[in-house]
């Protein structure tokens, strides 16, 4: 039995809950565990399926989880299961671990790099370029970047938040938008405001 379950991604909740289900018939069997979520796409996704969720930090990354739990008064002695994707960032096990938390991660799916071009989009990119691209999480910048495609002359950068800029310009690159929101919405947004609503209506 857990005390606290936390997904950090939509993905993560879809993942988890097919495989919960396989095993058990009630979402009841969870138990007394609180849920925490990041971000409002991830917390909408728990609802859907019944579910309250107990903990969800404005800002959407895990240091803000963290610190959330701190201001509830701590998380010592306190079992936790982290739902997430196999090569997520391991802010929240080690910082959850230090402050006592007994925590275990479900590695609920993996990040996988689409090698086809099954949409045409990498041709159109080839032979039309761009003006600009959208990162929504490290593992995109790495996997585009690792596609070894030739950057186009005056691409700009718009990224969903900080943790995803900083892998962006540790690989190079450079960071003409921010979301201020770290969400799909938030990156739309800043996007607008950046280039002006004239041009994207």
């Amino acid at each position: 039995q857990y005390d606290w379950i936390v997904f950090t991604s939509p993905n993560g909740v879809d993942a988890f809950f097919e495989i919960f289900y396989k095993l058990y018939d009630d979402a009841r069997e969870i138990g007394g565990a609180k849920i925490a979520a990041i971000g409002p796409a991830t917390a909408q996704r728990v609802r859907d399926f019944r579910l309250h969720v107990d903990l969800q930090p404005e800002e959407f990354v895990a240091e803000a989880v963290v610190r959330q739990f701190q201001k509830q008064g701590g998380v010592e002695n306190l079992r936790i299961l982290l739902a997430r994707a196999e090569k997520a960032r391991d802010v929240l096990p080690k910082e959850l671990s230090k402050l006592g938390a007994i925590v275990d991660e479900a590695f609920a799916y993996r990040t996988v790099p689409e090698t086809r071009d099954i949409t045409g989009a990498r041709r159109r990119f080839l032979e039309e370029g761009a003006d600009l691209i959208t990162f929504t999480s490290s593992s995109t910048v790495e996997n585009f970047l690792d596609l070894g495609l030739p950057w186009p002359k005056g691409m700009q950068v718009a990224s969903i938040g900080p943790i995803t800029s900083k892998t962006a310009s540790d690989r190079g690159l450079k960071i003409d938008i921010e979301a201020r929101r770290h969400d799909i919405d938030g990156l739309v947004e800043a996007i607008r405001k950046f280039l002006g609503t004239k041009n994207v209506e």
